[in-house]
Formats: C-alpha cells, structure tokens, sequence
C-alpha cells in the first residue's frame, strides 16, 4: 500500500502578524516557542498550544491550534536575521543598520544584552557603525558558536554571547542585491553558503579559512547533479549527515556530507 504525507495550515485562535513583510521565522529547539521577525522592526514570540487535528481518509478535515502571545520586543529598525541559542533560552537577532547583535534571555524578562560586531566590549564604547548587514544567522552544531553571513562578501563565526571574531571568511561574492545563507557541516568543521556569482555551494574549512570545496556542475558528476540556478536557501541536518538546497532551478537536493 502507498503512504501519503498530509499536510494543512492550522486555525489559530490568534493570528499571527506584523504590519510588514516578515523576514524570518525559528521555533525554539526544544520548547514550543515560535519567534517572528518583520521589517516593521518587531519580533513576536508565540506559544503554540493544543494542537488538534482530525482526518478525513487519507487527508486531514480540520486542523486547529491555540496559541499564547508571550511578547513583542520592539527593534529600531528591520529585523533581518535571529537563531535561538542554549536551547532556546537566547534569541539572537540582527537589526539593520546596527553594529551589533541583540541578545534577549527570554528566562530573564527578554533582557537585553548587545555585542559588538567590530569585537569590542559588550556595552558601550564600541563603533556604531559597520559596512555590512548580516542576512542569515545560524549556531553551530555545539552552540558555541554563529555564522553570521552579510552582504559584502564576507562571512563572521563570532562566539556566541560574545564579541569576539573566531574567522573571517572570503573567496565568495555577496551584495545588497543577494541572499546570502549559511549552514554548519554536522561535525561542526565546515561551512557552507551560496554565493552570487554562479550556482555553487561554497565549503569553508573553518580552520584555515579557506574554501576547500566548489559543489557545482563541474565538480558534481554523479547522482542528481548540481543545480542549475543560484542557490536560495540551504539547511544541514542535525540528525543526519546531510544538507538540503533550494534554487531558483526550481528544485531541492539533498546532499550528503563527505566531510
């Protein structure tokens, strides 16, 4: 017998939205917690609660959940990237036109704390200025890190709840016109990225900083191929030893990490 994968959008008691396009999105790892950044400057974290759902065959008749507003933090300007740290316990988050990342301990009434992205002290007395935007925010596989990719060609691994600079990474092409995306090999070595120039997946050794690797029609021979299209998006697993791609080739492809 065949199997068939149901999917619907649930009924929320309370809507969920900004008065702006919204940028991102994260569930907390390991709680229920949906966070939502929008360029109207806002975050709002929401609990999903009570679930329900009701099949009709092979496909779902209903389906319907509660949710609880748990705050709104209120930014200076767009929020272009936020990941969840320590298990969901920190939301890290970028607004535009600031020179830090803002960190909220959400067991701790969302109290704010800010590290600079020039590598200075955590408050106060640092640069207020920069010549990026960091468009993609991701942890490493242990936490201890994030990959922070901008838009001038240039990729940071900072140390997470710091302002120290680990590497800075290059080789690529980034500008205000892309979108640019970062994942994390499983054992936490490597980066990867799109870049703007052509249809690769860039592979960063984090230890020497370098790219060691160019996935792309010439240097993929096997299996599915290379995509075709620059790349969109990309995503590693943290269960298995794969990435997946998406592409404006209109296709995804799962890869396997040889690394």
């Amino acid at each position: 017998s065949s199997s068939k994968v149901a999917a619907q959008a649930l009924s929320l008691d309370r809507p969920i939205q900004h008065t702006k396009y919204v940028r991102s999105v994260a569930f907390a790892p390991s709680s229920s917690i949906l966070a939502s950044s929008s360029a109207d400057g806002t975050v709002r974290l929401t609990k999903i609660t009570s679930v329900s759902s009701a099949f009709s065959g092979d496909y779902f008749e209903k389906a319907s959940a509660e949710t609880q507003e748990i705050k709104t933090l209120h930014l200076s300007g767009a929020v272009e990237a936020m990941c969840f740290l320590e298990g969901g316990k920190i939301l890290c988050c970028y607004v535009r036109n600031t020179s830090y990342l803002s960190y909220f301990d959400l067991e701790d009434g969302c109290k704010l704390t800010k590290y600079s992205l020039n590598g200075s002290a955590p408050t106060g007395g640092f640069d207020d200025h920069v010549s990026f935007a960091v468009m993609d925010l991701t942890p490493s596989p242990d936490g201890k890190y994030i990959a922070a990719a901008t838009d001038t060609s240039r990729q940071i691994i900072l140390e997470s709840s710091s302002s120290r600079q680990i590497r800075n990474l290059y080789g690529h092409k980034n500008d205000g016109f892309s979108q640019p995306k970062l994942a994390w090999s499983t054992n936490g070595q490597y980066i990867l990225g799109n870049t703007q120039e052509d249809n690769s997946i860039c592979v960063w050794d984090i230890a020497s900083s370098s790219i060691v690797k160019r996935l792309n029609d010439k240097t993929c021979n096997s299996g599915g191929g290379a995509h075709t299209g620059q790349i969109r998006d990309l995503y590693s697993s943290s269960t298995s030893n794969t990435f997946v791609t998406a592409s404006y080739d209109k296709t995804v492809k799962v890869w396997l990490q040889g690394m």
